[in-house]
């Protein structure tokens, strides 16, 4: 019986082998005709559909879903949208308040359509967003944490979040903790934390460009634990404490950044922290 099954497989590929072939000699024939503009031979429109079906996945493979409370989307909140996006899945959200916490379990993309302030995220009971996943970006949005939990909370994976205003009325505002986590963040208004504006600790690393970090309750960059920071171009004013702390081994390169008026002073540089510094305004 194996000896029969490895003989009509033999003969399979033989037909396959076959078939190959004279696809190979109708493309040979078709091509000529179609330089000379003649009409469509049914190995072009083959092909063309093959095309098409392709150029069709890679559209499926990339969806966009609307969010609109007011039912001009697909979905009225963006947890219901998170559930339902296959990853790499780009998420559009209309103006709205979202009495949401987000968990990012997939690559996916938020943006805001329309102005940061009038695009809300609110969560009392939870992190306005929480990274789960490898990489994921969120922009244009405003994340007000009520209770007592990071707004942003990084523990895995690549978040870049841009362009949005983030606080914490009862905790710190945000939080890279370990060493599988990351972030990249520009653009934000990060403000009005009990604690820290931005804690980076136990190897976590983050990057943040552009950034107005103040009114904070001590803070406004921690950076301990062998965490690891690169800030530029920002503005760290009016916190409680100083600009940027670095203890037990954390790391950081400041450039180009205004760390005045806090009332705890530019530095608090202890137990072993190293900083690498120019162009900042102390």
């Amino acid at each position: 019986q194996l000896q029969s099954q490895v003989s009509e497989l033999e003969n399979q590929l033989e037909n396959v082998a076959q078939q190959s072939v004279q696809l190979n000699a109708q493309r040979s024939e078709a091509q000529p005709k179609s330089l000379k503009g003649d009409r469509e031979s049914p190995l072009d429109s083959e092909l063309k559909l093959t095309e098409d079906s392709t150029s069709e996945a890679k559209v499926l493979n990339n969806q966009e879903f609307v969010v609109s409370q007011q039912g001009q989307g697909n979905y009225t909140t963006i947890g219901e949208a998170l559930k339902n996006a296959a990853p790499d899945t780009r998420i559009y959200v209309h103006p709205g308040l979202y009495q949401e916490s987000l968990i990012l379990d997939k690559s996916v993309e938020i943006i805001g359509s329309g102005a940061a302030d009038s695009i809300i995220i609110e969560s009392t009971n939870s992190n306005c967003i929480k990274m789960q996943t490898d990489s994921a970006l969120v922009r244009g949005l405003t994340l007000n944490a009520t209770g007592k939990y990071y707004a942003v909370d990084i523990r895995k994976g690549k978040l870049v979040i841009e362009d949005c205003d983030i606080t914490s009325a009862d905790y710190s505002v945000m939080v890279i903790c370990g060493p599988d986590a990351d972030s990249v963040i520009r653009r934000c208004q990060i403000h009005k934390g009990v604690w820290n504006g931005i804690f980076i600790s136990d190897h976590g690393k983050a990057t943040v460009e552009d950034c107005n970090i103040f009114d904070n309750g001590t803070l406004g960059i921690g950076v301990g634990l062998g965490g690891k920071l690169i800030v530029r171009r920002c503005r760290i004013n009016g916190n409680e404490g100083e600009a940027i702390a670095i203890y037990r081994d954390g790391i950081v390169t400041a450039e180009d950044c205004d760390l005045t008026g806090n009332s705890g002073g530019a530095w608090r540089i202890v137990d072993n922290g190293y900083v690498s510094g120019k162009g900042n305004l102390e």
